[in-house]
């Protein structure tokens, strides 16, 4: 069993949040995480995984890899995301995004780049 600092532990008013994300994802999400569950690509990920005060889409802790799925975006969700994303890169985690059209009509395409990115991750790693 891995150990999780404390930030991965689930505050109490995000569990059912979680819960929630988790019965009801996007059809972007649903095909996604069955492309990269039970560790289809080599590695596990987690979906909708609480790190520090954020709920990410996908996770996976070997890689320090987080994919986010984004649908249609607004100028102020995109601030929000990108401040969110800067917090979690000077964290040391790994962000990907894909669009949701990407999973939904390219999605050969887009497994195909996070298996890339997957390969770069692990190649860095050996070198550290």
């Amino acid at each position: 069993m891995q150990y999780y600092p404390d930030y991965f532990k689930n505050k109490p008013n995000y569990i059912k949040k979680r819960k929630n994300l988790r019965k009801n994802p996007t059809n972007a999400e649903q095909l996604f995480w069955y492309e990269i569950r039970a560790k289809r690509l080599g590695v596990k990920f987690r979906r909708q995984f609480q790190i520090s005060k954020y709920i990410v889409d996908f996770y996976c802790h070997e890689l320090k890899m987080i994919i986010e799925l984004d649908g249609n975006i607004h100028e102020s969700k995109q601030i929000k995301d990108k401040y969110r994303q800067n917090y979690l890169e000077s964290s040391g985690y790994k962000v990907i995004r894909y669009y949701n059209e990407q999973v939904l009509f390219e999605r050969e395409t887009t497994v195909r780049h996070l298996i890339e990115e997957i390969k770069k991750i692990q190649s860095e790693n050996k070198l550290d």
